[in-house]
């Protein structure tokens, strides 16, 4: 129930005038409302009208019945705020080394050459090189929760998440440095459009980008990047809440926003990206049915209108035939086989919100609901069928969530979510 009403509280900071946009929920709070909002089958979306006086009401009153509550156990290393010591700021504070980091919070699973990757809460970033028998914890300097991780090479590396933080790896992801933050993005953000709106006086978007940054300022480092692509070793991409849009091209000793290339003027969430059959093009999913046809050599990302439902769409995957799936809210998932010109609803079993998908080296796509269910395709998309994972009732907590799934090695898929990393065998 507080998950729930914390949730409808940051809610309203999207969707109330900017005058009244002063309701701030804690760091912890904001790390889970995402995966807690889709669970309750809602997150932020179009504006709405709502009666602002009552709604700030119930946020305090929701807030203030938070902080009386007992304080979560903090690690023990965590200092505490006072006159002479700076705030508790999990941008400046490394992350903990934790024999049990493979057990805790995992949001994502991935693949580069032989090393596996996974990324979780309080800044952990772990990686395998047995196939996921065995987890090594990186060396981050962040606590921030990471969402994403992406290598061109096997040395280079770069991972997004909670604060609009960015990472970068030189040695394979074993240690990182910060390369960008989100207190960055509010003030370079700023500077960059108004430089881009005195030299285009014509143009009415850059000033309304000036007053975007300017409220990303006045909110300090609180939206989180989702997702990061890099093209090639020196060009990259990350996207997030809100809209964020980021890009680098000189291996990201530079990041600038690019919101007046994103078709996205609801600045809605932007979760997922997949490559297009042609060279060089995307598509990248989010919000309120949001879906962005992105084109690297134009750098722009078009808004495509024809998706059949307006709901978030928090993955996407490309099948074997060129062919590109969406899940989402509700369990909700469709198909496009002529690049997002006509849609076919996938034939599945009703579940609960589609959270990651992956596609196998032998053409399977495999994806997974939040709570708890694996889907498998032998038909490029067409129609899902349960897999019956062996043991997969036991794995997870009582809530039984999944965050991200992976191939694994021989058969195997690599599950992860509130329990942790854990491997099972398809049948």
């Amino acid at each position: 129930m507080m998950a729930v009403a914390a949730a409808w509280c940051y809610n309203f900071k999207k969707v109330a005038p900017a005058s009244h946009r002063f309701v701030k929920l804690s760091k912890q709070t904001q790390n889970n409302f995402y995966r807690e909002s889709i669970v309750n089958n809602k997150l932020p979306g179009s504006p709405r009208r709502m009666v602002v006086n009552i709604a700030v009401l119930v946020c305090a009153l929701t807030l203030a019945a938070t902080s009386s509550a007992a304080p979560e156990s903090a690690p023990e290393s965590t200092p505490e705020s006072t006159p002479e010591s700076p705030r508790y700021d999990v941008l400046n504070l490394p992350a903990i080394p934790s024999t049990l980091a493979a057990q805790s919070l995992i949001y994502s699973i991935s693949k580069f050459g032989d090393r596996y990757f996974a990324t979780g809460q309080h800044g952990h970033i772990l990686y395998s090189d047995d196939g996921g028998e065995s987890w090594q914890q990186a060396e981050v300097p962040v606590r921030s929760s990471i969402l994403d991780i992406d290598f061109p090479s096997p040395e280079l590396g770069w991972a997004v998440g909670h604060e609009g933080v960015i990472l970068h790896s030189m040695d394979g992801g074993k240690t990182w440095v910060k390369q960008f933050d989100g207190l960055r993005y509010g003030e370079e953000g700023l500077a960059h459009y108004e430089a881009l709106a005195a030299a285009n006086p014509d143009n009415e978007m850059y000033p309304l980008l000036v007053e975007e940054m300017r409220f990303a300022i006045s909110q300090g480092a609180d939206k989180p990047l989702f997702r990061v692509a890099f093209p090639t070793v020196d060009h990259g991409y990350a996207v997030g809440a809100y809209g964020m849009a980021l890009e680098t091209v000189d291996a990201g000793q530079t990041w600038t926003p690019v919101l007046e290339k994103v078709d996205n003027d609801g600045f809605y969430h932007i979760f997922d990206v997949a490559p297009l059959p042609e060279q060089g093009k995307f598509f990248a999913s989010g919000e309120a049915g949001l879906l962005l046809e992105g084109d690297i050599s134009q750098n722009i990302a078009r808004r495509v209108r024809t998706v059949p439902w307006d709901g978030s769409f928090f993955t996407i995957v490309d099948a074997a035939d060129g062919g590109l799936v969406m899940g989402g809210l509700r369990g909700n998932m469709f198909r496009t086989v002529d690049v997002g010109a006509t849609w076919t609803t996938v034939k599945k079993p009703m579940t609960s919100a589609i959270v990651d998908s992956t596609r196998l080296a032998d053409g399977r796509l495999i994806a997974v609901g939040i709570g708890g269910e694996v889907l498998i395709s032998t038909d490029n998309g067409a129609s899902f069928t349960p897999v019956p994972v062996a043991g997969a009732g036991q794995l997870y907590t009582t809530s039984g969530r999944v965050y991200a799934v992976s191939e694994g090695p021989e058969g195997t898929l690599l599950l992860g979510g509130p329990a942790g990393i854990h491997k099972v065998k398809l049948p």
